[in-house]
């Protein structure tokens, strides 16, 4: 099976519509698909929400697209939190601090993909790693525990 490739990078969104915009953006520079996926991320996420209250808060918009070139996870580090709606209760908001926007082709990979992340995210030490490491030590960090 295709290994997952990362894209990290910092920064600032005014809501969570830039901020799927601005992963997407990076995933179309580097060819991993066009840019009708963030629509479709954003559609998704007004649905299915994917705000994590976890110890730092995460959020992890994607969407099933038939145009993602390879398996890519693009991960955003908000100098400010941007508000996203709760997976598990979609009248509350979670103050994200880092958004994983996962370009995933093959459902089967998704699944697996998604419950990797979930034990990444449920150990608060993991994240705050995520938060702190430089971008190259972050790549060679995901690639070794969701990769």
């Amino acid at each position: 099976m295709e290994k997952i490739s990362f894209l990290v990078f910092n920064g600032s969104a005014l809501d969570n519509n830039e901020a799927i915009d601005k992963c997407v953006e990076k995933l179309v520079e580097n060819g991993i698909t066009d840019n009708l996926f963030s629509k479709l991320c954003i559609e998704r996420e007004k649905e299915y929400p994917t705000g994590l209250p976890t110890e730092i808060p995460v959020a992890l918009p994607h969407a099933y697209y038939e145009n993602i070139n390879k398996n890519c996870i693009c991960v955003m580090r908000l100098n400010s939190p941007v508000k996203f709606k709760r997976m598990d209760d979609n009248s509350e908001s979670v103050d994200a601090k880092i958004v994983f926007n996962l370009a995933i082709k093959d459902s089967n990979k998704h699944i697996k993909t998604l419950q990797y992340l979930m034990g990444l995210f449920s150990d608060g030490d993991s994240l705050k790693k995520i938060l702190a490491m430089n971008e190259d030590n972050l790549i060679k960090y995901l690639e070794e525990k969701v990769g």
